[in-house]
């Protein structure tokens, strides 16, 4: 037998307007009783028992059970007489549970996968009871729940804070899994027990175990007008039916260090943390679209002995405080505390180890596809490093470089982003806003093209050829198409060992080689080796990547030159031009070439210089090519 106890005894005062003489269980939402749409749910998982503890207008939920034939279950009204509290209530009915039982407050309204919160619960024996917990976007004036490593509760943590201590942003979110026996000594326990500020505190002081359940499913109360409307407006826009774990979840997974902080080079103290403009309103957006945020760090300074593991907790607490002092939150802080080398004084040996969850292996990514349901095909990876480009390469995941922290200057991996942006408040708007647009605009693109042929993308630099590129490749595959996307910047050549002008800057016959290659299928059936250029050092390398073409592949070649080409053994080549606003191209430009180490004197006689030698010959190739709006890349 599976059951619940549902605390339906409130008089919802503060809703009296709403109620129109009915209980706080009874309120209407969208059109179904509260208490109606919480017994649906937990039929749903299989629930046969629902003890339903009522008190004010207790009549008339019982008559609206009976009404209703119970649902097909076994629904018990019990009226608990004088008001006890939540877990006074619960008391108060000890002989009538079940060895293990599920709480739920009659004001809320969630969607839970409550099947996926029992086996969290049931992992071990010795716990005697797991809380529903969340990260909230005002945990500052919220009642908060330390929880460690392994989700055993610490301590909890009462509004109001004492001033200047970071905590942990988890949230009691009223729906818990009890073990009977676990509440036995407090049987006897006179007046008015809550379950939240005096049961559960008193349950870890006597040393039973309690854990939390960290989860972003969706679990709201409707206690006042301007809280059941905002119920009511989720309810309606699909947003509660989306937030269980049920269904397929997307994900931004974010880096730490130089993506929302400022890099210092292995940061070891909570005194070092410095957010980074605007990282606070960017996180707080993806909290508001529906897209989960994660953060994903290697933090090798705890294995190198330059900060504990309660080190590492407080930087993070300082992390969570400053992010809800924006009013956002991080859904989860998934962390890798190894490092492979050895030779650190104060070294912690038992995390020397070559594992599986630093990136750019995707340990931490699998974790978290297990505990979030992801769904990696609309999740995104956003980070400085090469490091992170690779990681979301090997997850499966849309990769955003940063032009902050490392900027992709750490050349640790030889990878090509499918996305670059100034900041993270720059990669949000993109992902929300910006590549949605650009993907509809690729999806009707994708239509006119079949596969085995080629695309080339021409235009000026830091126009957005490479965004263009990917995200047609991404409407592309949603039609059941692979693309393969080639970049001619991998052909520059190096930089004293150029030719005049643009066209002298690239191995060209090189390009036109592997052109002239891929245009008939036997070209297709063997690997590829691409060539890479480093613009730390301005130099060429030979075979730093292979790829592996179809002949069924659409081939895109993108580049500031690729309308050049001359694909004449192609049949059908389809030619795109983009261009964006010059002083927006101006501002990327200047930017790339300040991050390269360039002052700004050099800088311009650089733009100026292209301007001259560059974006005529570049305009020239246009020709009857289709051109991409400017505002569709101007994001």
């Amino acid at each position: 037998m599976k059951q619940a106890v549902i605390l339906a005894g409130g008089r919802g005062t503060r809703l009296r307007d709403r109620l129109g003489g009915r209980p706080k269980p009874l309120v209407d939402l969208c059109g179904v009783p509260l208490l109606e749409r919480q017994v649906w749910l937990l039929k749903r998982y299989g629930f046969t028992q629902i003890l339903v503890l009522v008190n004010h207008a207790a009549e008339q939920i019982v008559e609206f059970c009976a009404a209703r034939d119970n649902w097909g279950l076994d629904v018990i009204c019990i009226d608990d007489g004088e008001p006890r509290g939540t877990a006074g209530a619960t008391l108060a009915i000890f002989d009538q549970l079940a060895d293990e039982f599920l709480v739920m407050y009659g004001d809320t309204m969630l969607e839970v996968d409550l099947e996926r919160f029992r086996a969290f619960h049931q992992r071990t024996s010795e716990v005697a009871a797991t809380l529903f917990l969340h990260p909230n976007d005002h945990p500052k004036d919220s009642d908060l729940v330390e929880v460690d490593d392994t989700d055993r509760v610490l301590a909890f943590h009462p509004y109001p804070h004492p001033q200047g201590h970071d905590l942990p942003n988890l949230v009691n979110a009223a729906l818990y899994w009890v073990h009977r026996e676990a509440l036995a000594p407090w049987r006897a326990t006179p007046g008015l027990l809550d379950f939240g500020k005096d049961l559960f505190p008193a349950m870890l002081e006597r040393g039973l175990v309690l854990q939390g359940y960290n989860s972003p499913e969706y679990i709201k109360d409707i206690g006042t007008p301007e809280r059941l409307d905002r119920v009511a407006a989720d309810f309606e826009s699909g947003k509660i039916s989306r937030a269980s774990l049920a269904h397929p979840q997307p994900v931004v997974f974010v880096d730490r260090d130089g993506t929302l902080n400022r890099e210092v080079d292995h940061l070891a103290d909570p005194e070092q943390l410095e957010l980074l403009p605007g990282v606070p309103a960017a996180v707080r957006r993806l909290n508001r679209s529906g897209y989960r945020c994660c953060v994903v760090t290697n933090q090798p300074v705890v294995a190198r002995g330059e900060c504990s593991f309660e080190g590492l907790r407080a930087i993070h607490n300082r992390l969570e405080t400053q992010l809800g002092e924006g009013g956002a939150y991080l859904d989860r802080i998934y962390v890798c505390p190894h490092h492979p080398h050895r030779g650190f004084p104060g070294e912690r040996p038992e995390l020397k180890i070559d594992c599986d969850c630093r990136k750019p292996k995707t340990g931490l990514i699998d974790r978290a596809a297990a505990e979030f349901n992801v769904d990696r095909s609309r999740s995104w990876f956003v980070g400085d490093t090469t490091v992170d480009v690779e990681t979301a390469r090997r997850a499966g995941l849309k990769p955003v470089l940063l032009e902050t922290g490392y900027a992709g200057l750490d050349g640790r991996h030889w990878v090509e982003p499918d996305h670059v942006a100034p900041d993270l408040p720059a990669a949000v708007e993109f992902i929300l806003d910006g590549y949605p647009k650009l993907l509809a605009w690729c999806a009707t693109l994708a239509e006119r093209i079949n596969p085995g042929e080629l695309v080339l993308i021409g235009g000026q630099s830091r126009s957005g050829k490479s965004t263009l590129a990917t995200t047609l490749r991404d409407a592309l595959a949603a039609r059941g198409q692979r693309a393969l996307v080639l970049r001619i910047d991998r052909w520059l050549r190096d930089g004293d060992n150029r030719g005049a002008g643009v066209l002298g800057r690239y191995d060209l016959p090189a390009v036109e080689a592997v052109v002239r290659g891929l245009a008939v299928p036997a070209g297709r059936t063997g690997a590829l080796a691409l060539p890479g250029y480093d613009r730390r050092s301005r130099s060429s390398h030979a075979a730093v990547d292979v790829v592996q073409p179809t002949p069924d592949d659409i081939i895109v070649i993108e580049g500031t030159v690729a309308l050049a080409l001359d694909p004449a053994e192609w049949t059908k080549v389809h030619r795109i031009f983009v261009q964006i606003d010059e002083n927006e191209r101006a501002r990327r430009v200047r930017r790339e070439y300040r991050l390269r180490g360039l002052d700004d004197a050099s800088i311009d006689a650089l733009y100026r210089e292209r301007l001259h030698d560059e974006v005529p010959v570049i305009d020239a190739m246009a020709g009857d090519a289709l051109r991409v709006s400017p505002e569709l890349l101007m994001q």
